[in-house]
């Protein structure tokens, strides 16, 4: 489990770090593009495992689409709007297509959150991709998030003792939590030192810590998302780490709290 782990990491990691080095915001769109639609498909895929049955077509193409408008910087009125006439299609798909009455809210429900859940969240890398610090964002985001799962599960696979949350997760540790918290930390003041010197060191330890602690409610949240659907992993995209949604998790929500930050200015 561990090798196919690292030999996952050696052979994908590279790829995405040139891409964002040396490909343009939209070669960054493109990939998220991508991630979004093979989420949703693994959500989506999920959902059904688990009894429920989502407009999966719907749910991915109005995904693809929303995504796109956020890319392109479109208006908050626009983006309202475009998800209100999703909603209004979606209820309509429902009307139509002899959906039963006592299903219509559950498939309408799972299709939304997947839609929110998947591409809502996985949105905000590519808008952090396409500003002017654009690299050095998804670099500190990846670097930093991706050193706290990483602390997280080696910690707590040969240190753990005391549960985190059993009813969601039965390996995930206190022990391991708190070293992905210190991972997180020590990531924000490597990436200091080493691409990013501007940034102020109370907003890195304070970025460190945040997005350590919303990494691990991402990691989390998806478990029980998981552990409700009735499925181990996501999917086997990716050998060692399940699916894509099992790869990224984490980046569902650390992803909107740099963003937050980068446009309020505070990095």
């Amino acid at each position: 489990m561990h090798l196919k782990r690292i030999l996952s990491a050696v052979a994908l990691l590279p790829a995405f770090l040139l891409l964002v080095q040396f490909g343009t915001p939209f070669h960054f769109f493109l990939l998220v593009t991508l991630a979004i639609l093979v989420g949703l498909h693994e959500f989506y895929g999920m959902a059904k495992a688990g009894g429920w049955h989502p407009l999966t077509l719907l749910g991915m193409g109005s995904g693809l689409a929303l995504s796109y408008m956020e890319f392109l910087g479109a208006p908050a009125p626009w983006l309202i709007s475009s998800l209100a006439g999703v909603v209004v299609l979606l209820f309509i798909s429902l009307l139509v297509g002899g959906t039963e009455p006592k299903e219509a809210a559950s498939r309408g429900a799972i299709t939304l959150l997947g839609l929110i859940y998947v591409a809502g969240l996985l949105s905000f890398p590519a808008l952090l991709r396409a500003m002017v610090l654009g690299r050095i964002y998804i670099f500190y985001l990846v670097f930093v998030t991706w050193a706290g799962d990483t602390g997280a599960f080696y910690v707590g696979s040969t240190m753990g003792k005391r549960l985190l949350c059993p009813s969601v997760s039965p390996r995930k540790t206190v022990e391991g939590s708190v070293g992905g918290l210190m991972c997180s930390i020590l990531a924000s003041g490597l990436a200091k030192l080493w691409f990013w010197e501007e940034l102020g060191t109370v907003e890195c330890l304070a970025l460190g810590l945040g997005l350590g602690v919303m990494g691990q409610a991402g990691d989390l949240c998806e478990s029980m998302l998981k552990r409700s659907f009735g499925v181990k992993d996501t999917g086997g995209l990716i050998p060692g780490h399940g699916g894509v949604l099992d790869r990224v998790d984490s980046l569902l929500f650390t992803g909107p709290v740099l963003y937050v930050a980068a446009l309020a200015g505070w990095v």
